[in-house]
């Protein structure tokens, strides 16, 4: 049986991948099944690569003649002022190491992608998708791959179709939603990003007013954005979508 939650001390542990593989397989079955938690573990992964790729380099780097010269003994000044400068110099380390880790981390690029993609098609009132009915075999025929189009109708949102896109590596697809009032949703669906590990549900602010909601696979990577949904609710879109392409 799936706990409700899982014990903080296996989840950091995952993290930190110190789990033998009977516990890893076990942790990851159960964040399936829980995707707002996986979410949460897939950022602070992605948090700890950040800062073991900002500052690895600082691991190599010479200790600083001011930390040298205060770990020598002087007899004739007072320990205060000598602990006063271990102390302050210290907190200039800290100081550094902490401004930069509270730096905004970057944006990933299928959020930039599924952002911008949001933000011109969904005003377009003639022409919003390029296709309706037969969008998804047409899709599927170019992205090489089964393009399926979640079913959100128990959320308001009723499928509207779909076009292409270019992306660097591979071609990218958009799937169109919207709402009685107006409201549109877009699901950005791009291969290139797919990789090994899924991530679960990430949130990332997209820029021009869009919240994102993205997920890794190893067949593709996904990213629900909308701009006039608060993020709760987008969030259980995104949950609904989630559910139905990874079954």
């Amino acid at each position: 049986m799936t706990p409700a939650r899982l014990p903080e001390a296996d989840l950091q542990a995952y993290v930190d991948e110190r789990l033998d593989a009977a516990r890893r397989a076990a942790v990851e079955s159960a964040l399936a099944a829980h995707p707002q938690e996986a979410a949460r573990i897939a950022a602070y992964r992605l948090l700890g690569e950040r800062w073991r790729a900002t500052y690895a380099s600082v691991l190599d780097e010479p200790i600083p003649e001011v930390l040298l010269a205060a770990q020598k003994p002087r007899p004739r000044r007072p320990r205060r002022l000598l602990a006063g400068m271990l102390a302050l110099a210290g907190g200039v380390v800290f100081a550094v190491v902490v401004g930069r880790s509270l730096a905004p981390a970057p944006i990933p690029e299928i959020v930039h992608r599924a952002a911008m993609a949001h933000t011109v098609y969904a005003a377009e009132v003639q022409h919003p998708v390029e296709a309706r009915g037969e969008a998804l075999d047409w899709l599927s025929e170019r992205l090489k791959m089964r393009v399926q189009a979640p079913d959100l109708r128990s959320a308001g949102f009723t499928f509207l179709g779909g076009r292409l896109l270019p992306g660097d590596a591979a071609a990218a697809a958009l799937l169109m939603y919207e709402r009685q009032n107006g409201q549109r949703l877009t699901l950005y669906w791009a291969p290139e990003f797919r990789q090994a590990r899924e991530t679960g549900l990430v949130y990332a602010p997209g820029g021009h007013d869009t919240r994102v909601y993205y997920w890794l696979d190893e067949e593709c990577g996904y990213a629900l954005a909308a701009a006039e949904l608060p993020r709760e609710e987008l969030f259980r879109l995104a949950q609904l979508a989630h559910e139905q392409l990874e079954k």
